[in-house]
């Protein structure tokens, strides 16, 4: 996405729906919205679009899974916990890997429902890369290029660094997540038709689906365009690259749930601007929309803040270790 010049903050955005025309006419004479254009708001909408597209499918299959457990006469939740609580953070950094965005979403919801642990999901958040690996497999060529091994490198340490840490989740922090969960009431709370056939589960899976993408797309937009106002170039700044306190700031970032970070932070560290440490701190706390799905799935507010404190904590430590260890 290319980030706007300043332009005529009179000048009326063309070729758009009316709608835009009318939010663009009340802010545009204000300071922080000059830099809006009709290209600018377009391209950040289709970028949200985009991003709301490719979250559809790993949603969809999460939301049927929890329909057809929720109908299941041999569904026992406390076995499914006791797996997620041995296997899961292990499988969680494995698929967190896995450059899909949709996924981060699907462990929060299962999260919410009590399929899985408060470790199994961080593990997914913290393997999660985002847009990371396109990026960096687009700068395998030029002066300032990635060796694929490095990459390949980069890539496995986030997804040890996710099993690892899950697991730590659950050892320590464990307790203070809430065992009361369940399918059945988070079907009631959502209103599933959870009564009836497989075409109704079906259905009802479509329904939290398109909710959700819905909200992800408005969420999305939103940022995408405080995020261009802003400029990478100020979100990038010199003190990024401070010892500590750049890891920190950037673990802070990251949590930020818009893919537009993970690139903003992966580019500073392919140009130089910010070294291995504040990559990993940055990336590590990027779990993409999981958080965003978080919030809108897990109505247990102390949870989700717990979730994001964990996970800025573990992220600017493991950020400010691995800076030292390389520096």
């Amino acid at each position: 996405m290319k980030v706007p010049l300043r332009g005529d903050s009179n000048s009326s955005p063309k070729g758009i729906h009316p709608v835009f025309t009318v939010l663009y006419s009340c802010f545009s004479r204000s300071a922080p919205f000059r830099g809006l254009n009709s290209e600018l708001i377009l391209d950040c909408l289709l970028d949200a679009l985009k991003d709301g597209a490719l979250s559809i499918p790993i949603l969809f299959l999460a939301y049927l899974l929890m329909e057809l457990l929720e109908r299941s006469k041999k569904l026992d939740e406390s076995i499914l916990h006791a797996y997620s609580r041995k296997a899961g953070p292990a499988l969680g950094g494995l698929l967190g890997a896995v450059p899909q965005c949709g996924i981060s979403g699907a462990a929060a919801t299962l999260f919410s429902t009590g399929a899985v642990t408060a470790g199994t999901m961080m593990a997914v958040f913290f393997a999660t890369s985002d847009e990371m690996l396109p990026v960096m497999l687009s700068a395998m060529t030029g002066e300032n290029a990635i060796a694929p091994g490095r990459i390949l490198a980069i890539v496995a340490a986030k997804a040890g660094l996710g099993i690892v840490l899950g697991y730590l989740v659950d050892l320590v922090w464990g307790p203070l997540f809430g065992h009361d969960k369940d399918i059945h009431s988070f079907c009631e709370r959502e209103h599933c038709e959870c009564d009836g056939e497989e075409s109704s589960a079906l259905r009802s899976a479509l329904r939290h689906t398109v909710q959700i993408a819905l909200m992800l797309i408005a969420v999305n937009f939103a940022l995408n365009l405080i995020l261009n106002l802003v400029g990478a170039e100020r979100l990038s700044g010199t003190i990024l690259s401070r010892p500590v306190i750049g890891e920190l700031l950037l673990a802070l970032l990251g949590l930020i749930p818009n893919c537009s970070v993970s690139v903003i932070i992966t580019q500073a560290y392919l140009s130089g601007i910010v070294g291995l440490g504040g990559l990993f701190a940055g990336l590590l706390s990027n779990a993409g929309i999981g958080m965003l799905v978080l919030f809108r799935s897990n109505r247990n507010l102390r949870e989700n803040l717990r979730v994001v404190g964990i996970s800025w904590l573990l992220s600017a430590l493991c950020g400010a270790l691995i800076g030292v260890i390389v520096s």
